[in-house]
This record gives C-alpha cells, structure tokens and sequence, in this order.
C-alpha cells in the first residue's frame, strides 16, 4: 500500500542526498525545500512512500497560462529502492496526480525528463507524449 506523507524539514538531509546521487539532477541548482509541501508556487507536494519507506518525492505547481500543471519527482537512488518497488508506487500514485489534475481543471500535465527509462515508462502506462524539447504532455479532458 503506497502512502502520501506531507514533506518537511526532516526531509531536507534525504533530499540533498537523493539529488546529490542523482544522475538527471545532480549538476542542477535544485533546492531541497522545492519539495516541500506548502512550498511557494505548489499546488500539491509529498513524500510517496510503501510499506517499507520512502520511494520518492512528488511536487505538482499550480497552472501555468496555459492551464498546464507540471509534475516534478526526485527518486530515490536505485540502491535504496528498487525498481519494482517504484514502479509499483508509481502505478499507485500517477492516476491519484492524474485525478487531482482533473479536479483543478487542467488543461493538461506535463514533465520534463531526459531519462529514456523514465519517458517510455510515462508513455507506455499513462499515453504522455512529446511536447518539444524535454517536455512530455498528457492533455487532460474534464470527464476522461
């Protein structure tokens, strides 16, 4: 069973490790406190964990001009948690991200990511597709 927990400021040593070990975001300038819920200019921020831990962090901002809402995820590095565990999570966690997107009527959701493993997984099991450059979109109906 997969929980959301509210992040915080007990999270932060985690999340500078987990950045640190990250190979997509490492030389990135990214702040732990980004992934903190109530963070500015986040509509939802949490820390998605199993049974036994945590697997990842998950931060959706609040729409853009375009009505688009962008998901943000740092993981964990592969070592702490298991592939089949993520995707496990994931497969929980997307359609609850999806949900909320449609309950805030979102044009869409969309991600950025350079990760071949992360792209076709997003692609295969929710239908993101290409929306220029490194972003990945799945536009949203209200009703779907």
């Amino acid at each position: 069973m997969i929980k959301l927990i509210p992040s915080d400021d007990k999270d932060v040593e985690r999340l500078l490790r987990w950045i640190a070990l990250d190979e997509f975001h490492r030389d990135l300038p990214l702040n732990p406190y980004f992934w903190l819920t109530a963070a500015h200019g986040s509509l939802l921020a949490f820390r998605l964990d199993d049974n036994d831990g945590p697997l990842c962090y998950v931060r959706l901002d609040e729409k853009d001009s375009l009505g688009e809402i962008r998901l943000h995820t740092q993981f964990a590095p592969r070592d702490e948690v298991s592939k089949l565990r993520l995707v496990k999570g994931m497969l929980q966690c997307i359609p609850m991200v999806l949900y909320e997107c449609r309950r805030q009527h979102a044009a869409g959701i969309i991600f950025e990511s350079v990760s071949p493993t992360l792209i076709g997984f997003m692609s295969k099991k929710f239908g993101f597709k290409p929306a220029g450059g490194t972003d990945y979109i799945l536009p949203l109906q209200e009703g779907v």
